[in-house]
């Protein structure tokens, strides 16, 4: 393996690298009280609750711990990694004891029974995430193998082979037949959390507005348009099963897990050059769009009519980041660029201050009708209806959904890169500030500041990430001493609103990776770490990492050895060995070392650093959960 030895000396490491190695131990503490007073005797969640019966919130419980292995697969302690192993085995345990209203158990074959994608592309981060922490644990190999062919095999029913098309907007281990929307007993999909605020998604009903729906026996109505007209066919939102299957493949090197990835995402692209270049959000089993819409190919479930772009968007950039990862080909990325550019094009600019406007881009598309409805930020008419123009509405600046800056990131594009910029919010998002508290699930647009960090705007970034994690853990670990154990309320979300661990500052500094797409998209990544003399993957104790530059010619990473021992790591071009060491060059110098190798191999003696400029062919490789020394 190609070498590099640093000689340069850090007697006083730099306070980003001293707070990075500070952050990594507080996060194994506030694990082990975490578990302690959240978690049963027997490590099992105290939600659900024995009597209970329902289908919804498996992946609110899984939430609650899995980003562990990340951080344990980025260098963290291995309580992260046990802590992690022994809070998901109690949650299936608690989920197959757990009964929905169909006759069978929340989980079986460890596995929701018939959910959508939305949420377990949530849930099935934690099955990602271990395939990075533990690639060589037959039980993750397993699970990963046996989840992808429920959808590859076809013998649950859930994928139709030839038409290339997922049944079912709901779907898993017990197929794509179980998805009655009155079983979900008016909440979380009930009038008053969804309809009342975001306008019906058909014009042709015989309510005059949402706020009709807040009547229960209209309500009841309306669980009967849903069941005729969502309940059946493929929607864009199933395209987050491509990295269930790239999963499996990153684990395997199987070629029919690609096959299956390129072929559903070619399925769907054909679909939307059909439409006249419009991703449909419905098509019936028979492959027709719109076969329960009357012909209309909006109105479907999670789709344009419903929670618009910030649920369309999620399939198409996960697929095609998928796509390039398994082929290496970022023309796929042309998919997801189509959509966002549709959007641009029906854009409203908006001035925002005195030398920038912002551009308001529609988030839905719908029937002419009433729009009245609670739309906080949105464009609307003079009367205060929501404005709608040639069937697009709720026109608004993008939201945080990462999209545009997920496809800047694949491609490193100039191109890609100005469709951030056009994005940008100017009335509110600040690029050089970093919000101290908690952030929600989303990543509340902290890829943004990082961007600016990227690009010099933002030199304070790393000390402004890592502090503001810092507090964020102490937050938590504040809401634990209050509580003293287990807290008064327990809902699906106990564990999710008290996780002490926040990874996306180490991903952004040690990775050069944004915050996955988090609604089911893999880790991507400019370099990842690994420790070859405990033979796992991450940092080696003591040791911190930097990445300054991210580009479409390569990335400059700064290792620091903090530790009074001297040590050894590995550092692999991509989180999966996609991409190639071209060539590198170290502390500065003008000499280019040819390493022509996926990984390479730093010695850094106590109390010395390195800074390594390396050019990178990105996605010349097969992608592997492997270490890089096998």
């Amino acid at each position: 393996m190609f070498e590099i030895e640093a000689h340069t000396a850090a007697t006083r490491p730099p306070d980003w690298a001293l707070e990075q190695r500070a952050l990594f131990d507080l996060f194994a503490d506030a694990v082990d009280r975490f578990v302690a007073d959240y978690l049963d005797a027997d490590g099992e969640p105290l939600w659900p609750p024995e009597d209970h019966v329902g289908v919804d919130g498996f992946d609110d419980v899984v939430e609650g711990f899995y980003n562990w292995p990340l951080v344990y697969a980025m260098g963290g302690d291995e309580r992260l990694l046990e802590r992690a192993r022994e809070a998901y085995e109690g949650a299936l345990r608690r989920g197959s004891e757990t009964q929905t209203p169909f006759g069978h158990p929340m989980v079986v074959d460890e596995f929701e029974q018939c959910r959508d994608w939305f949420h377990m592309g949530e849930g099935n981060l934690y099955t990602y995430n271990m395939g990075l922490a533990a690639p060589e644990d037959e039980t993750v190999v397993e699970r990963a193998e046996s989840f992808a062919d429920m959808y590859v095999d076809g013998e649950t029913g859930n994928y139709d082979p030839e038409k290339r098309l997922v049944r079912g907007p709901m779907n898993g281990s017990m197929g794509p037949d179980f998805c009655d929307f009155s079983a979900y007993e008016h909440h979380p999909y009930g009038a008053d959390y969804r309809w009342a605020r975001h306008g019906l998604p058909w014009r042709d009903l015989e309510f005059d507005e949402a706020a009709d729906l807040l009547d229960p026996d209209n309500e009841e109505r309306l669980f009967e348009v849903l069941n005729e007209r969502c309940a059946t066919g493929d929607i864009p939102l199933n395209l987050n099963v491509t990295s269930l299957v790239t999963n499996a493949y990153l684990h395997t090197g199987d070629s029919r897990y690609e096959q299956w990835v390129t072929d559903y995402l070619e399925a769907w692209r054909e679909r939307t050059a059909e439409n006249g270049g419009i991703v449909p959000d419905n098509v019936g089993r028979s492959g027709e769009i719109g076969e329960y819409t009357d012909g209309a190919w909006y109105g479907g479930y999670y789709g344009w009519s419903w929670g618009g772009y910030h649920y369309v968007g999620i399939g198409p950039t996960v697929a095609a980041e998928n796509a390039v990862l398994l082929t290496g080909d970022r023309e796929h990325l042309s998919f997801p660029r189509s959509q966002l550019d549709v959007l641009i094009d029906e854009g409203i600019e908006v001035s925002a201050d005195a030398v920038h406007d912002t551009l308001y881009i529609p988030h839905k598309y719908g029937d002419p009708g009433d729009y009245h409805y609670d739309a906080s930020g949105v464009l609307t008419e003079d009367d205060g209806e929501v404005l709608w123009r040639d069937g697009w509405y709720e026109f608004q600046p993008l939201k945080d959904d990462p999209y545009a800056f997920h496809l800047w990131y694949m491609s490193l594009s100039a191109d890609d890169r100005e469709r951030v910029r056009r994005l940008r919010d100017w009335s509110k998002r600040d690029w050089t500030r970093v919000d101290p508290r908690a952030s929600d699930k989303h990543g509340a647009g902290s890829e943004y500041a990082w961007l600016a960090y990227l690009e010099g705007e933002f030199p304070q970034y790393p000390a402004r990430i890592l502090e503001a994690n810092r507090m964020q853990v102490n937050q938590q670990l504040e809401v634990m001493d209050e509580e003293g154990g287990a807290p008064a309320t327990v809902d699906e979300d106990y564990l999710r609103d008290r996780n002490p661990v926040f990874h996306r500052g180490l991903l952004q500094l040690t990775m050069g990776a944004p915050q996955p797409i988090y609604y089911g998209g893999l880790v991507m990544s400019q370099v990842r770490h690994f420790d070859p003399e405990r033979g796992r993957p991450g940092l080696p104790p003591g040791v911190a990492a930097l990445v300054e530059r991210v580009d479409d010619d390569g990335v400059d990473l700064t290792l620091v050895n903090c530790g009074s021992q001297d040590r050894e790591l590995v550092v692999q071009a991509g989180a999966y060995g996609e991409h190639e060491f071209a060539a590198v060059r170290t502390d500065g110098a003008s000499e280019d070392r040819r390493p022509d190798a996926s990984a390479i191999r730093v010695t850094l003696p106590s109390g010395t650093r390195v800074s390594i400029d390396a050019d990178l062919e990105r996605f010349a490789n097969a992608p592997s959960y492997a270490f890089p020394w096998e």
